[in-house]
């Protein structure tokens, strides 16, 4: 009988009745056991004095380019980025080719992450790559896939959202979509605004998102559905989900993390890995942005993890590939946030992830699965190229001490320590 006692350490989680203590946790084969502010045993004793532990924590989109371009990143560098940033899963969207479009496609992706240290739940496109037509959604679901995207193709026809929602009501993986229109940016590098027009650079303007997205919420709201959208960057679109939840309608958002941290001002020096979709707004976006998710507008914060290579990154900005690696700190650019507390830090990646992906909810409680994270907010590290264990080589943070370290997780059972000093495998 596998047991481990996970030794004082203080419980982040609003929806433990230990929340705010110091505990004691007792796992036997995967199980939370026993609570206690002691518990003793001749048991592996994981001694944690001084760190958070919250339910494990949960990326809501993050891409892989297994298969078909794994030197950007296979599947096992993105469990292994995911882990050192706290993660025990991730919504990851995983192939170029093939795209994951059919349920073999998905069963692949499954094979391929027993024995992780994260749990890789794969999301399956929602349009067939030749066609656009939607693909075999109930095969997927079955076949294991967590929920549907049309990566790189955000689709703003009404008549097929909305035979997509109306499909979607049957589903239990969520159908999760993103408001953006390209035919009102079609040569768009940044964001519409001042700094684009000074650097010469053309925008993509708040419209291009807000505009569809109040579409697709009205389509939801006459077919009385939900709504998942992921990718928000506005402070149109905060408004936009804050009046629809208002009226009563279940809508769910997820933001970019560094839309949170950067503005269209951090482009002034022309560095390709600031180079994202979609792109990093005014200031006054950002703060609109962090606003919405401490008010609980914005449900989840999503990695939008798309790491790439040099080829594709180190060329002018115009022509760079778009995406930045950034799986790894998201909890970094949290714990730097004014108003982040630990608390909130686990209620948004623990919590807020899994209400966002339909997930079942947890919390630290006997007979509960230990599925845990375990971290310190105070504490910093250096971020460095030793450091990154994605194999993405565009990151924005590289060579930044960050705030917040993550000493390691439990899933299924098992102790797993973050040991960056060992570098890339």
């Amino acid at each position: 009988m596998s047991k481990i006692i996970i030794h004082s350490a203080r419980v982040a989680d609003s929806k433990s009745p230990h929340n705010g203590k110091e505990v004691d946790i007792l796992i036997e084969n995967g199980v939370i056991a026993q609570i206690e502010t002691s518990i003793s045993g001749d048991f592996e004793t994981v001694d944690v004095r001084g760190a958070f532990i919250s339910p494990g924590w949960t990326d809501v989109f993050a891409c892989c380019g297994d298969p078909g371009e794994e030197w950007k990143e296979d599947i096992g560098s993105l469990a292994n980025a995911a882990h050192a940033g706290g993660f025990t899963a991730v919504a990851a969207y995983c192939g170029t080719q093939p795209t994951p479009e059919t349920g073999s496609a998905i069963q692949s992706v499954l094979n391929k992450t027993r024995s992780l240290p994260v749990r890789i739940l794969p999301l399956g496109s929602f349009t067939k790559a030749e066609s656009g037509e939607m693909t075999e959604l109930f095969d997927m679901q079955n076949c294991g896939a967590a929920g549907f995207v049309s990566h790189d193709n955000p689709v703003s026809d009404s008549g097929f959202i909305s035979r997509l929602l109306d499909y979607s009501k049957n589903l239990s993986a969520p159908v999760l979509l993103e408001a953006y229109d390209k035919k009102l940016a079609p040569a768009g590098r940044m964001h519409e605004g001042a700094v684009a027009a000074s650097l010469g650079l053309k925008g993509i303007p708040t419209v291009s998102e807000s505009i569809p997205l109040k579409q697709i919420i009205d389509i939801a709201a006459w077919l009385k559905t939900s709504v998942h959208i992921y990718k928000v960057s506005s402070a149109e679109s905060v408004e936009i989900v804050r009046a629809a939840k208002a009226q009563g309608q279940k809508v769910f958002c997820a933001v970019p993390i560094y839309n949170l941290l950067f503005c269209d001002k951090d482009l002034e020096s022309f560095d390709e890995n600031h180079k994202v979709l979609p792109p990093y707004r005014s200031e006054f976006d950002r703060n609109a942005l962090l606003n919405g998710l401490l008010d609980g507008t914005i449900d989840a914060v999503m990695s939008n993890h798309q790491p790439q290579d040099t080829e594709n990154k180190a060329v002018e900005f115009e022509y760079a590939a778009w995406g930045a690696s950034s799986i790894q700190t998201v909890m970094n650019v949290l714990c730097g946030v004014p108003g982040f507390t630990a608390d909130r830090i686990a209620e948004i990646l623990a919590h807020g992830s899994r209400r966002f992906l339909n997930l079942t909810e947890v919390s630290i409680a006997v007979g509960q699965k230990a599925d845990f994270t375990v971290f310190k907010t105070d504490d910093t590290r250096t971020f460095n190229a030793q450091t990154d264990l994605s194999k993405g080589v565009n990151h924005p943070l590289r060579g930044k001490d960050l705030k917040g370290v993550v000493l390691g997780t439990v899933l299924n059972g098992k102790w797993n320590a973050v040991n960056l000093a060992a570098g890339k495998a």
